[in-house]
């Protein structure tokens, strides 16, 4: 975090995932003021738990998919 006058900057590495909801909540948190931008940094190893996740859901059928 660092102070440039009255605006905080936050840098921070977040996986994608947790970005994908992050400009309503952070709209919701700073009555709008607030923004933000990101880059993407770099890949990693995804943990199992998610790895897991993500490859039953692309083992489903695509008639459950459309529920």
């Amino acid at each position: 975090m660092e102070s440039k006058g009255r605006t905080t900057v936050i840098n921070a590495q977040v996986p994608m995932a947790e970005m994908l909801t992050y400009g309503t909540l952070l709209t919701s948190m700073t009555q709008g003021k607030g923004s933000y931008r990101m880059e993407m940094d770099h890949y990693d190893i995804v943990p199992q738990l998610v790895a897991d996740k993500i490859l039953a859901n692309a083992k489903r059928p695509v008639e459950e998919e459309e529920e």
